[in-house]
Parts: C-alpha cells; sequence; structure tokens
C-alpha cells in the first residue's frame, strides 16, 4: 500500500470491529482507513464528517427526500452494482458519524500509473476503457452520476480498473444544478463549469478526457492555469494525441461540447465490446467486467455478494453496492467471496508413500518471457517444477511477481514483497520484505486466493521479530516461516511460524537455536517436522525440529544444502547439498539413514538449485553469458535447459533474478 500515514492523536484504534492501522488518505467527505477486521481481512474504512442538517456538495438546493451530506453517500451506494466499481461489506455509526466499510482492491491509481510508467498502450488502454465504462453504465443504470470522475479515482486493481470515490455523486432524481461548480477543472464538462444541468454525459466528457490522459500522458485541455484550461473546455478543440481507431473516435464524440451529442455509457460499452449491430450473449455489465478483468471469454454469471454477519449487525452485503472512497493515491484490495472458515488449526497430515519419478525431462514447449526481463524461460505441461513468482532486485527498488494459475502470465504483486504460490495454485502468499514500512506493532503475512482476488492478513510476530523465507507445505494448507530478531545487527533466528490457511491463523514456535545463525527453516518429508542447516565441522549439518520446537534429529557433515524449498527430493527419500569433502560436486543423501548415495559432478562456477525429480537435479550454470538454468542427470550431464538469462540480470548492474519454484 502506497502512502500509508500513521494515525493521529484524535483517531480512533477501531470502528467498530474494525482496527485500524493507519491512514490513507483524507477529502471533504471523511478520512479513509486501512482496517483489519476480525477474521484477518485488509479492509478499507470510511469515517464520514458528521453534518446536522447541512447539505452535502452539489446539494445547496436542499430539496425535500435527499439525504443530507454524508448520509446521501450511503444512500448513493445501495443503489449500484459491483461492476468494475468495488463492493461495500458493512456500514454503521461511529457516535454521530456513518462509517464505510469496503473491499480493500490492492493496485495504484491511474494517475499514479501513468505518472511513473508512462501512458498506456493497446490491450491495457482497451481494458481500462472497457472497465470504466463498465463502472459507469451501472452508475447510471442506479440513477446516479458521479461528477468528479478523473485518473486519481481509478484504482487498477489486479482484476481490473476500478472506480471509485462518489464523495460529490448525485442522484438523477434531484436538480443536479446549483450555485456551486463541483469536480476536478480538467475533466469536467462545459455544462458543468457553467453551472448548468449537470446529468450522465458530464461523466462521459470526464470519461473521455481520462481516457486522453491514459493513452497520452496529459488530459486534453492542458494542464497549466485554470482560466486557460477553462476556456479550451469551452471554446477548444480537444487535443486527442495518438490516440487512433474506434477508440479515438468514440472518446471525440464523448468530447462534444453538446451534452446531447455524447453517446450513453451503454452504448458507448456496447461499441467497446464491439457488440454495435449484434446480440451481446449474457449480460452487458457482466461482459464488460470479463473484457477490463483479462478473460474475454463467454462470462459467467457474476458472483454472489459477500454476506457475512457480525455481532447482531445486517451488513450490507446482501445488496451488491460500490464504494464512495477518497482517492488520495489511495490504494484498496479485493475482498470477495465467504470468509475462510473458522476451524481448528489443520493437524499435520500423516506422511505418505510417495513413488519416485526418474522420467528423463521432457522437451520444452513454449518460451515464456517476464516482466523486466530480457530471460526466457523454456517450459513443457509436463514439468514437476517451475518458477511462480520472483523478486527482482536493483539498487532503487524491487519489483514482485507472482504467476497467475489459470493464465500463467506473472502479475505485478508490488515493490518490496516476497511472493510464493501455493502448489495447488490456489493462493499466493505475500511477505513485506522491507518491514520498516509495515504499519502497525506485529508483522504479517497477506494470503491471496487467486480465484477471487480475496485477500486475508494474518499477523504472525510482534516487532522487533520479524518473518522471512515463506514455504508452502506440499498439500498448499499451511505455509513456514523462519522467524528472526531484528533488534540486533544480524539476523538471528529464534524459531519459525506456520500459518494455517484454512483459518487463517498462525501459531509461532520458538526453538533452541544455538549454532544455527541465520539460515531458515524448512519443511522435511511428510511436513510433520522442519529442518533447519547448521555449521558442523568444516561444512554444515541438518538438524530437525518437531512442530512444537523440540528437537527430535541430527545429521552432521552433509554440506551446504541447495535451497529450502527443494532440498529434499519429491518423494522425501532423498536430499541434495554441495558435498563437503569436494567443491565440484552435489551429493544425493539418504533422508532415512544419513548415508551419501551418490556424487553429481558440477563446475565449480554453478550453483545448486535442487531437484527436478528424483533422478534429476537443477543447476544454475554460469559458465557462458546468458547463463542458463538447467536440469542434469547423475552423472552431471544437461538434458534440459529450462532457462535463458543474460548474466547482467542475473548478478549484475540491471539488478539479481531471485525465483522461486513450486513443486506441480
Amino acid at each position: 500500500m502506497t502512502d500509508l500515514a500513521p494515525l493521529r492523536a484524535d483517531d480512533p484504534s477501531y470502528v467498530g470491529a474494525y482496527e485500524l492501522l493507519g491512514r490513507v488518505g483524507e477529502g471533504g467527505q471523511g478520512s479513509v482507513f486501512l482496517g483489519v477486521s476480525p477474521s484477518g481481512e485488509r479492509v478499507a474504512v470510511k469515517l464520514l464528517r458528521q453534518s446536522p442538517g447541512t447539505e452535502g456538495p452539489g446539494m445547496e438546493d436542499g430539496r425535500a427526500g435527499t439525504a443530507p451530506g454524508p448520509l446521501r453517500e450511503i444512500e448513493i451506494l445501495s443503489r449500484v452494482a459491483p461492476f468494475c466499481t468495488a463492493q461495500v461489506v458493512e456500514t454503521g455509526m461511529f457516535g454521530a458519524q456513518p462509517y464505510i466499510v469496503s473491499e480493500y482492491i490492492a493496485g495504484p491509481t491511474l494517475q499514479q500509473v501513468v505518472d511513473t510508467e508512462g501512458p498506456l498502450r493497446e490491450a491495457r488502454l482497451r481494458r481500462l476503457a472497457v472497465g470504466t465504462m463498465t463502472a459507469l453504465s451501472a452508475i447510471h443504470r442506479a440513477g446516479v452520476v458521479h461528477r468528479d470522475f478523473k485518473p486519481s479515482n481509478v484504482l487498477l486493481g489486479r482484476d481490473g480498473p476500478r472506480v471509485i470515490d462518489f464523495g460529490i455523486a448525485r442522484a438523477l432524481d434531484a436538480s443536479a444544478t446549483g450555485s456551486g461548480v463541483v469536480g476536478t477543472p480538467p475533466y469536467m464538462a462545459p455544462e458543468q463549469l457553467e453551472s448548468a444541468l449537470v446529468g450522465p454525459p458530464a461523466d462521459l466528457f470526464a470519461w473521455g478526457s481520462t481516457m486522453v490522459f491514459a493513452a497520452t500522458g496529459k488530459p486534453p485541455f492542458g494542464v497549466d492555469s485554470l482560466p486557460a484550461i477553462v476556456n479550451r473546455i469551452l471554446h477548444r478543440d480537444p487535443d486527442l494525441g495518438d490516440l487512433d481507431g474506434d477508440l479515438r473516435d468514440l472518446v471525440g464524440e464523448c468530447l462534444s461540447k453538446d451534452p446531447g451529442q455524447r453517446p450513453a455509457a451503454k452504448d458507448a460499452l456496447l461499441r467497446l465490446l464491439g457488440a454495435r449491430e449484434r446480440r451481446l450473449d449474457g449480460d452487458l455489465l457482466t461482459a464488460g467486467t470479463a473484457v477490463a478483468s483479462g478473460s474475454p471469454e463467454r462470462p459467467e454469471l457474476a458472483a454472489a455478494p459477500l454476506i457475512r454477519r457480525d455481532r447482531g449487525r445486517t451488513l450490507l452485503a446482501g445488496v451488491a453496492v460500490a464504494v464512495a472512497l477518497l482517492s488520495g493515491g489511495a490504494v484498496y484490495a479485493v475482498v470477495r467471496g465467504s470468509v475462510l472458515d473458522d476451524a481448528k488449526v489443520s493437524a499435520p497430515p500423516s506422511p505418505a508413500v510417495i513413488r519416485e519419478v526418474t522420467d528423463a525431462p521432457a522437451a520444452p514447449a513454449r518460451e515464456i518471457r517476464l516482466p523486466e526481463l530480457k530471460l526466457r524461460m523454456h517450459e513443457n505441461p509436463g514439468d514437476p517444477v517451475r518458477i511462480t513468482s520472483y523478486m527482482h532486485l536493483r539498487k532503487d527498488v524491487s519489483s514482485s511477481y507472482a504467476r497467475d494459475a489459470k493464465s500463467g502470465e506473472f502479475q505485478s504483486i508490488g515493490p518490496y514483497q516476497e511472493p510464493l504460490v501455493s502448489p495447488d495454485g490456489a493462493w499466493t502468499a505475500v511477505l513485506p520484505w522491507v518491514k520498516a514500512n509495515t504499519p502497525g506493532p506485529r508483522d504479517s503475512i497477506r494470503l491471496i486466493k487467486q480465484a477471487t482476488g480475496q485477500e486475508f492478513l494474518v499477523h504472525t510476530v510482534s516487532k522487533p521479530m520479524a518473518n522471512y523465507n515463506p514455504y508452502w507445505s506440499s498439500d498448499s494448507r499451511r505455509v513456514l516461516l523462519t522467524t528472526y530478531d531484528r533488534s540486533v545487527g544480524t539476523r538471528q533466528v529464534l524459531g519459525f511460524v506456520i500459518v494455517d490457511v484454512a483459518t487463517a491463523k498462525a501459531t509461532a514456535v520458538s526453538v533452541d537455536t544455538g549454532g544455527i545463525g541465520a539460515f531458515p527453516f524448512m519443511w522435511a518429508p511428510g511436513e510433520s517436522t522442519v529442518a533447519v542447516r547448521f555449521p558442523s565441522g568444516s561444512g554444515a549439518g541438518l538438524r530437525f525440529f518437531d512442530l512444537r520446537g523440540k528437537t527430535v534429529r541430527t545429521i552432521p557433515a552433509v554440506g551446504e544444502p541447495s535451497s529450502n524449498e527443494n532440498t529434499f527430493s519429491p518423494a522425501g527419500k532423498q536430499f541434495v547439498t554441495a558435498c563437503p569433502d569436494r567443491r565440484a560436486a552435489a551429493c544425493l543423501w539418504d533422508t532415512v539413514t544419513g548415508r551419501r548415495r551418490a556424487t553429481v559432478p558440477v563446475p565449480a562456477a554453478n550453483t545448486l538449485i535442487g531437484w527436478y525429480n528424483d533422478a534429476h537435479v537443477i543447476l544454475v550454470d554460469r559458465t557462458k553469458d546468458p547463463r542458463r538454468v538447467v536440469v542434469v542427470n547423475a552423472k552431471g550431464k544437461v538434458v534440459r535447459t529450462l532457462v535463458d538469462i543474460p548474466a547482467d540480470e542475473l548478478e549484475g548492474n540491471n539488478g539479481r533474478f531471485v525465483p522461486r519454484y513450486t513443486r506441480n
């Protein structure tokens, strides 16, 4: 989340049942906070200002039958269906102040993206156009005019754009005239500037201006002095830049000076969907939402809204509604579907007999490119292990990506995050990598459900303790984290945390860490124990603990383990290390006896990653540029290339590529 400010002295620590972690933004209608529900979900909490007996912005005529001030906003919310908007999960009163609890949508604003990354192009711009027009169609169908549609009121979430901030919206059944001019000038229609009748066409004008900004980096009537902007809006033609094709035609019509010449939102959406002359299958808003999310296939009906009851309060989730949140550079995360089952912490599964797989790797069937990088991945659908997330570490910033299990595409998780996708592809676990910027007194991990974008925030340990190195269990039910003491100059291991996905609960376990140093814990075969490297003579050994933190076994002098998620073979019968007595070799050890099974020759410059299957291991070949991630057999022969990566992307001036592997 960007620009999260600490709570002020006069801010509440709780609103209803929601703990407030920090401030997201503030505006004329109230303040927005990042909150956490009793079940650990991140939510956005908007606390509206008390204004009894007064009218909200744009309601100066004070017509009877319209709710005053902030109460009107809640009334408006209940009218709008959540198509490319956000969903309210609860409303209530905090003393004399109304509050709204909404989905927390992960993603920056359109304003932030264009300012930092430049204009949007091609498919990304098209999805933005469809998604935002879908939102306006839903808003207008509910009889509401937004009246402040602009780039900072569009959030680019993982499932597509979302329109927010209904702070100055008003109902169509009230007169939309008044003495006050309300809106943001570069995106205001001529009739808004002249305080004339303001209806849905004003939102279409603002949409057109926003699309020009998204495509060119500047609004169509400039950004200099206010009088100059107003003069251009009233009297000059818009500058559409290099917009082309049907989108340019539609934007041009939306920017007509005459409101009567602008298309209705529904008609504009039909044109964007290519359905001007043909009948669409299914609901129009559902179709628009599907295209905006990057899923252009025939959409299913929208999922049922979140219904939840808490401490006797009736929530607004029975009616799918849109959120009216201050933008102000805020980032919100999507929370959809039902809450996690309130069950007991899952018991560790019994060790299963797993058949060893020793087949030679199949030839690659496709080449995959990753965002920000020139590397090439060579995959086959039958590969038992593959890269599902990575961090790209650079001097100025660290970016993180996780793979969508359905599409196979890598999607941004945000800067300074440590993501890891579960083996079944259903979840992405995300740890904050830089702890100094995280709010609250406790460290935490986010669990993101890939199918819906639903997020759960699980608190783990109290600061200055911190958790790093997430590792999924093979059944995707638990996440193992290592706990470090950050109050000293260097990281020191204190124990581990096990996060149970079914309950969104964390169990912290302390261990006798004498001699462990800073090495992370890993799951041991059967996953009823964990293992960790420890110094042993001139090499290293493995020490095993049960899930209560008791030492149960030690295997000394076996050498450096490969990687913590891939040290043990898939069947669990072997583990691999860098040999303690040979520099250019990998040693395969029997897990039960601790005896060496085989020695695999490995060039000294290469790095051991771990297991491909039970007879092949993965190495980073550093002998040439580009570097290669390869699969070798027990004789050290390369039998498959998994990744080609330029040396400067792996370890040079262009950053460092840190991949995470998931076993299917």
